[in-house]
């Protein structure tokens, strides 16, 4: 059945006689979208936060490692919808690859004129709702974006 016949002021409206047992099964297009704050909120300059639908996603130090900050989500990077994980209550998860600052180069120095050394990385994004269910760590929803 086509949902554009069915609308009326905004709703889907079916009208008939409904048999016990009878199902509705919606399908929507739910695209990975990044979305982004207003530009004067300071703390989530230059950084997004993923969604697909209604779904907010987070990414977590159990699958992305430490120091989530130095994530840089390249502005073309490709995110894949996965498949159900049963880890996460069967949550659709989130994969793709950013670039991450190799820190070990810089030793014990707090400031030193050395380029940063970024290196490829796998990311996994999970929905938000499902975050704090496995190794304690730290976690982000708004992730840079270079």
């Amino acid at each position: 059945m086509d949902l554009a016949s069915l609308l009326e002021k905004g709703y889907a409206k079916i009208k008939r006689k409904w048999r016990n047992g009878e199902k509705i099964q919606l399908s929507l297009p739910m695209p990975v979208e990044r979305v982004r704050a207003h530009p004067e909120v300071r703390a989530t300059a230059g950084k997004v936060a993923l969604m697909r639908g209604p779904i907010v996603y987070c990414f977590e130090e159990v699958d992305n490692g430490p120091n989530l900050a130095q994530i840089v989500l390249p502005s073309d990077a490709e995110l894949v919808v996965e498949g159900r994980d049963p880890m996460l209550g069967n949550a659709v998860t989130l994969r793709g690859m950013a670039t991450k600052v190799d820190a070990s180069a810089w030793g014990d120095e707090l400031y030193a004129p050395i380029p940063y050394n970024n290196k490829t990385v796998p990311i996994r994004a999970i929905p938000y709702y499902a975050w704090a269910n496995r190794t304690p760590g730290e976690m982000t929803v708004w992730i840079r974006e270079g």
